[in-house]
């Protein structure tokens, strides 16, 4: 019983684990998921420099993909929709878990931490 009850855990911990490597360097939809329901994906703010969307729906919801860089400089290529288009060449704090965007707010550029700056705007 004891052995059924560990390799059902392990079994678990490594699907977890699994799921959480193949989320990393993804930004699809499926990515998405997996990390917002991974309790091992932690929570963590990420910036962007906003561009034109790649698409606009017939609603008006506009899709962006672009790379998002974390406090430490820490890039990662990210997918997330606007309400409607967004203003280009504004930064953007967004807020997640991985390849999972939850919300995203307009900051100012001196909000940005300076790290994920240099990566998200080099001049």
């Amino acid at each position: 019983m004891i052995k059924k009850i560990l390799g059902v855990i392990l079994g678990i911990f490594i699907l977890l684990v699994g799921a959480m490597l193949y989320s990393k360097n993804s930004s699809s939809e499926v990515a998405g998921t997996l990390d917002q329901l991974n309790p091992l994906v932690p929570k963590s703010e990420l910036f962007v420099k906003t561009t034109k969307p790649q698409s606009v729906n017939s609603y008006g919801t506009a899709s962006y993909e672009q790379i998002a860089a974390d406090e430490n400089g820490k890039t990662r290529r990210i997918q997330f929709n606007g309400i409607s288009e967004l203003k280009t060449n504004r930064y953007l704090k967004i807020t997640g878990k991985g390849a999972h965007v939850e919300t995203y707010e307009e900051v100012r550029r001196d909000q940005v931490p300076e790290k994920a700056l240099n990566e998200i705007d080099p001049r």
